[in-house]
């Protein structure tokens, strides 16, 4: 008996530790800080990243030596290409040994003795001189692809940030508007106590107790909804930090933290996005990549100046009486390649990379426009929330004093019930409006920190 009570209590203990595992307490930093390190689409640019590294070091390897070893062995019984050069003097053997007599050979005069063990080596090594520019430029491409991609990656982390915030808001607004209707709702609580005491002694009729009932199954209903939304808010930003369906989410903050108004200021901002946002520098990067190309397709014509070496062995390649020694030898020396016509093949690639060049320069141009518009759109409708909120914080006051006076009222049967309930639903109308405008104002400004490439 002892030993079941043990094992059901460590049981439990694992259970709980395990459920108490699976809850996170989570800050707007923390949840981008994990969105940034488990997202998949973040592990997808560091690879890409990885690919331009390794394109650099392949690049890189023209810069050196290239050397390589061909060795051959096999047996054969009619070797091709054994036979003298014509007019070659070949001496006359007897018995395998020289008579002292030469004839003079005709071209393609095989040997009777064909069969034979046959070995060859080389080794080769090549090094280009000059190139036109080719391999410094290639070069230079990879690492204007490396910072392209940097920014994307930057860019990804910026896009996820701004996903991340607007869960994570969403979240706080809800939570917000719950304690608001969670608050209104132990009000009706409240009235339906008083209506329904009222009643008894006679003072209220039937139909203020059935009017709290009704509107208390109201607010029953609208938590749940609001439950239902946060609970859907919730899944979306567990997405995004790439958490499992068990873990369960507690967001801390407010939704009414200020805001850093530097941002605000309209002035140098071509300068700012210029220089902030990361799709912009991305799409400056891609089109060094392709200079860098062009510079390229133009050098394709250019005369290409190397250096080699060879060093050979080689047995069984001579004609008789000889086939039996070891031959070696080396030769070196410098060379020179020229494209003399390609069929404008390099002109025409060239033209294709510069067209491609402009096609990237018109997206930055249109980028640049786009995202100044929203910056300005979003600064203005910053102001404009702002007003809003002045006005309604005085509504708030007004709205909270006309309630006091409304339940003074109903207690003395002066005022009706659906008189008190308009008071009542004013109040919670005008703080999810106050809510509404801050939750909006922190995501313009999330907006802001986007377009001009801040994270945190």
């Amino acid at each position: 008996m002892k030993k079941g009570i043990i094992i059901y209590f460590l049981m439990s203990l694992a259970l709980w530790n395990t459920t108490s595992f699976a809850q996170k307490a989570l800050t707007l930093n923390d949840a981008i800080r994990i969105a940034l390190d488990q997202n998949p689409n973040i592990k997808i640019n560091e690879s890409q990243i990885k690919e331009a590294d390794a394109k650099h070091d392949q690049v890189n390897s023209n810069f050196l030596p290239q050397a390589e070893i061909l060795s051959k062995y096999f047996y054969s019984n009619n070797t091709a290409g054994l036979f003298p050069l014509e007019g070659s003097s070949v001496p006359v053997l007897s018995s395998g040994t020289p008579t002292g007599e030469d004839i003079i050979m005709h071209s393609k005069a095989p040997f009777s003795i064909l069969d034979r063990d046959i070995l060859t080596m080389d080794m080769n090594m090549t090094y280009t001189l000059y190139a036109g520019g080719k391999r410094k430029n290639a070069l230079e491409s990879t690492n204007a692809l490396k910072e392209a991609y940097q920014k994307d990656f930057r860019e990804t982390e910026g896009n996820l940030s701004l996903n991340v915030k607007t869960a994570f808001y969403n979240v706080l607004f809800l939570d917000e508007v719950l304690k608001v209707n969670e608050q209104a709702l132990s009000q009706i609580q409240e009235h339906l106590a008083m209506a329904e005491k009222s009643y008894q002694e006679g003072v209220r009729s039937e139909f203020d107790v059935l009017m709290f009932k009704a509107k208390l199954k109201d607010f029953e209903s609208r938590l749940f909804e609001l439950k239902s939304k946060k609970e859907i808010t919730l899944d979306a930003l567990k997405v995004l930090l790439n958490l499992s369906d068990t873990t369960s989410i507690i967001c801390i903050g407010s939704i009414s933290n200020p805001i850093d108004c530097s941002m605000l200021s309209s002035g140098q901002l071509s300068d700012s996005i210029n220089t902030g946002n990361n799709k912009i520098q991305s799409l400056k990067a891609m089109k060094s990549v392709l200079d860098y190309k062009e510079k390229i397709e133009k050098a394709e014509n250019l005369p290409t100046l190397f250096a080699f070496g060879n060093y050979h062995i080689y047995h069984g390649l001579d004609t008789p009486p000889f086939d039996q020694a070891w031959r070696q030898g080396y030769a070196i020396g410098v060379g020179i390649r020229i494209n003399l016509f390609d069929g404008n093949l390099s002109k025409s690639k060239a033209q294709e990379i510069k067209a491609g060049i402009e096609k990237l320069e018109a997206y930055e141009e249109s980028f640049k426009l786009q995202f100044k518009n929203k910056y300005l759109t979003s600064i203005q409708h910053i102001y404009s929330l702002n007003a809003q909120r002045e006005s309604v914080l005085t509504n708030v006051e007004v709205a909270n004093k006309a309630y006091e006076i409304a339940l003074v009222g109903y207690k003395n049967s002066v005022i009706t019930t659906i008189e008190l309930n308009d008071a009542q639903l004013n109040i919670i109308k005008i703080n999810i409006q106050l809510l509404n405008i801050e939750k909006d104002t922190l995501l313009e400004y999330a907006n802001l920190q986007y377009l001009l490439g801040v994270i945190y």
